[in-house]
């Protein structure tokens, strides 16, 4: 079972994979509509079997040109997790919020 946090994304309560959420803007020419959400791996690790067995995981990195590039998965929402990972990024957005409360205090 795949659980997704506010910072991570854990498979079956093994470790914790590190990502950022995000939602649009895309340009038309991408065909994504604006309420698709990104998943993005942190530190360029890339993402465990387990997750990209459920979704379509990019990867553009080209070692021969020293293009590094990080995971990233596209979330529609068609995707049956969809709710999930919508829960994650709500949940990202307002711990990010609370962080940036408390800085102005």
């Amino acid at each position: 079972m795949i659980n997704f946090y506010y910072n991570c994304v854990r498979v079956d309560g093994g470790k914790r994979e590190m990502c950022h959420y995000s939602v649009g803007p895309y340009t038309p020419e991408s065909g994504l509509s604006a309420d698709t959400i990104s998943i993005t791996a942190r530190d360029y690790l890339r993402f465990s079997p387990a997750i990209q067995e459920v979704f379509v995981v990019t990867n553009k990195t080209d070692i021969m040109t020293d293009l590094f590039d990080r995971d990233r998965i596209r979330v529609a929402p068609a995707h049956p997790l969809y709710a999930q990972v919508k829960a994650a990024y709500d949940a990202q957005t307002a711990h990010r919020l609370a962080h940036e409360a408390k800085r102005k205090v």
